[in-house]
């Protein structure tokens, strides 16, 4: 038999994409954080591919198809013909896992068919699956109809029914039951953890213009991040704004679309794509900006709002996250369908002075500090593992 290679819980997490990638997002953060937070109380390895989002060239200086023991604790970084079920047979041929972490509900190779698989093989190891904010209703509307004819199938098959789920939130624990009612009892909620390092700075900031609202955007540039909702927004704001745009374009044709709305922005908004940014250069570059304005379509937490935060950012965001309104002005939440308050509040940014800037500034900076300080996500966190070993 196949032994343990700890006492502790054994959990593979199976991501799409993870370090030293950066361009998947919040759910690298995620994984790494858990990881950090959870050191000598669960054992995490990591099953993911050899190379970045949108990439065609694997990591230099990494050896594929074998595990690797890294700072960040052991990984398999697999070669393309490797992520999937073939990846995964193998892996479990040479480890013994008390649980299968996946981390999407959508990715074919990543999560559908390895717990088909899993399923149809009758392995003992538990699956655990974090839909990661796909099923808020906003991200179900980007390719619906592929979604939803994929979402009945999964429900008449059954092949869903052995599945814990992990929720971040009660409202992505909502979600999940609006798509499978049956699972109540198998949804283990825990939030997303963030860890803010010690040794962080204050970073450099740009001296608030009264009359010029500073935004930025950075995110993938796809449908479900909403840039185009952004853009179409600002047609209607009668302050001078400039945007920067920061992330990689996931998704070429809406890049396009994007591209056709910037060139219609009146002459006092100007938007402008500043390319991809180093996971290391976001949170100084959102501290040079008076807001970071993001119209998600679907966040089941959203790391790249924390990080906002965290730099003194104060966030505009849409009704579809888990962060909620803060009277201190650090967040500000509206729904999509209400454009006139997304033109009013970036008005409203526009007409601040430096010192009342100066001031949400230091709210966002406080706000951020004590959301980090409890110590709630590793307590749920820790309890999920250890009732599924």
């Amino acid at each position: 038999m196949i032994q343990k290679s700890s006492s502790l819980p054994e959990v593979l997490c199976v991501s799409d994409f993870f370090l030293p990638g950066f361009k998947g997002g919040g759910p690298i953060r995620t994984l790494e954080n858990m990881r950090k937070l959870l050191t000598g109380e669960v054992a995490f390895s990591i099953f993911t591919r050899d190379r970045d989002l949108g990439s065609d060239a694997p990591y230099a200086n990494v050896t594929q198809d074998t595990w690797l023991d890294t700072p960040s604790g052991p990984i398999y970084y697999a070669a393309p013909k490797y992520f999937g079920i073939r990846g995964l047979k193998k892996v479990l041929a040479e480890r013994r896992f008390d649980v299968v972490y996946l981390n999407s509900f959508f990715s074919l190779r990543g999560s559908v068919l390895l717990n088909l698989w899993l399923q149809l093989s009758s392995r003992s190891t538990a699956v655990l699956l974090a839909p990661r904010g796909e099923f808020s209703q906003g991200a179900l509307e980007v390719k619906r109809l592929k979604k939803c004819l994929f979402l009945r199938l999964a429900r008449a098959s059954g092949m869903y029914r052995k599945v814990y789920w992990h929720a971040s939130t009660e409202l992505e624990a909502a979600d999940i039951l609006r798509q499978f009612p049956d699972v109540g009892e198998k949804i283990l909620i825990a939030p997303d953890p963030v860890i803010v390092e010690p040794s962080q700075t204050p970073h450099s900031t740009i001296a608030k213009r009264t009359g010029l609202a500073r935004i930025v955007f950075i995110s993938r540039i796809s449908p479900k991040k909403n840039l185009e909702g952004l853009l179409d927004y600002l047609r209607g704001v009668e302050a001078d704004v400039e945007l920067d745009i920061f992330g990689p374009i996931e998704d070429s044709r809406y890049w396009e679309r994007c591209h056709a709305l910037i060139s219609r922005l009146p002459s006092h908004v100007t938007a402008r794509y500043q390319g991809l940014l180093s996971p290391d250069e976001v949170s100084q570059t959102f501290a040079k900006y008076d807001i970071f304005a993001f119209p998600t379509h679907g966040e089941n937490f959203g790391h790249v709002i924390f990080e906002a935060l965290r730099a003194g950012t104060p966030v505009l965001l849409s009704n579809q996250t888990p962060w909620q309104q803060d009277e201190s002005g650090a967040a500000t939440v509206l729904p999509l369908e209400d454009a006139s308050g997304w033109q009013r509040a970036i008005e409203a940014t526009a007409a601040r002075s430096e010192s009342e800037q100066a001031e949400i500034r230091a709210a966002t900076l406080e706000y951020a500090k004590r959301y980090a300080e409890t110590d709630m996500a590793r307590q749920a966190n820790r309890a999920l593992f250890h009732s599924l070993a």
